[in-house]
């Protein structure tokens, strides 16, 4: 039954009705009247009260709560908020043998302006200086892939001024937005943990800061042709967009992965029960395949053309990034949607031209380079996205 909170007239006319019966005596029409007044006053009262309740209530439940409300639920589950993350990465410095490199030694990254410190102080050994160094600042407009470059801030004796990153410790990540972290808690919820299953390497995986999903799966991965045994497991990361706009985890992030796998972050305990080891465990990147869709025979109004085309290309870039591996005993069967087919596309874009009087003889859908197809099943590791659409 839903919660009706009563307008402030009702109120006023109940808190009138309430007084009149202890006083035994009828409230003047005046509106200055002292009852009257009274009376107004204790409804605003209410209505506050009534709006404050129905507020907490909301708070009550991962559906709806928010903010630390949401964040206090997902502790009581074991599903903690992922905090932002500074990258950190390792970068060579051109410089004498034996010119020392201070610690907190600034860097600017050259294509984002970013500072970076050294951790602590390195030496120059055959021609150059291996640093490590940490992003100032917290997220993911930090971070660096390697090949990019940096510009030292202070100018030192014997060394270059311009490094080169070399590889990536830790990948930068903003603090988790509070609909993604209340996916992972309505998620845990419902899920059944323990024992070293599915589901808890699905959820060790997803608590990394920069995941945006992991896909779990028995056995070593499904392209290397190798036999699989009892132990061996693969789970499949998909970054956040911040991290790669397709999702492909870097390395630094897939170690990050294995780390938490292998042992709790917070605590340090080790997490995989016994007889699962860390030489079973394949950690490794999704791949996003890209489909390109062809339409036939289009015929819109001449004034709707561009925005027609438009929408088509939004809603069909929707819909084959909203398609995903399934993995048995983690998914709901009804929310199953790892195959794309023709048909759905072709309504798609049925559905879309019809809204401008328009409509389209066909509509089919291929890999960027190959033959046309009536379905395709995502692969254990595969998601999709669109290419580009044609008109013919």
């Amino acid at each position: 039954m839903p919660l009706n909170i009563p307008s402030t007239a009702a109120l006023v006319a109940r808190n009138i009705a309430n007084l009149e019966t202890a006083l035994n005596q009828h409230t003047p029409e005046h509106k200055k009247s002292f009852t009257r007044v009274l009376a107004t006053m204790e409804a605003l009262n209410y209505t506050g009260l009534y709006k404050f309740a129905a507020e907490r209530a909301l708070q009550n439940f991962a559906m709806t709560a928010d903010g630390e409300n949401l964040e206090r639920i997902g502790s009581e589950f074991g599903v903690t908020r992922k905090a932002g993350e500074a990258a950190v990465a390792v970068i060579s410095l051109p410089a004498a043998s034996g010119v020392i490199i201070p610690a907190k030694t600034g860097f600017v990254g050259d294509s984002n302006g970013v500072q970076y410190f050294s951790d602590y102080a390195a030496t120059a050994v055959d021609g150059a200086a291996i640093i490590t160094v940490t992003a100032e600042i917290i997220g993911v407009a930090a971070n660096l892939q390697p090949g990019d470059t940096l510009t030292i801030s202070t100018q030192i004796a014997g060394a270059q001024t311009a490094a080169n990153v070399q590889s990536i410790e830790n990948t930068g990540a903003d603090i988790e937005q509070i609909e993604v972290l209340r996916d992972r808690v309505l998620f845990r919820i419902r899920a059944t943990l323990g024992g070293g299953n599915a589901t808890d390497y699905k959820m060790w995986a997803e608590g990394v800061a920069g995941v945006q999903c992991a896909y779990p799966y028995a056995g070593k991965p499904f392209h290397s042709q190798q036999a699989s045994y009892p132990g061996d497991r693969t789970i499949y990361v998909e970054a956040t967009a911040a991290v790669h706009p397709d999702g492909i985890a870097p390395q630094a992030l897939l170690d990050e992965v294995r780390e938490a796998i292998n042992a709790d972050p917070v605590t340090g305990k080790t997490r995989p029960p016994l007889g699962l080891i860390d030489s079973t465990v394949y950690v490794e990147s999704i791949t996003r395949s890209k489909f390109a869709v062809q339409i036939a025979g289009l015929d819109v109004p001449a004034d709707s053309v561009v925005e027609a085309k438009t929408d088509v290309k939004n809603f069909l870039k929707l819909y084959f990034l909203s398609v995903s591996p399934f993995v048995e005993s983690i998914d709901v069967i009804a929310e199953k949607n790892n195959v794309l087919t023709d048909l759905t596309v072709s309504k798609i874009v049925q559905d879309v031209l019809c809204t401008y009087g328009g409509t389209a003889e066909t509509a089919n859908f291929c890999l960027e380079e190959g033959n046309f197809l009536n379905t395709c099943t995502l692969k254990q590791n595969e998601k999709a996205k669109l290419a580009g659409v044609s008109y013919v």
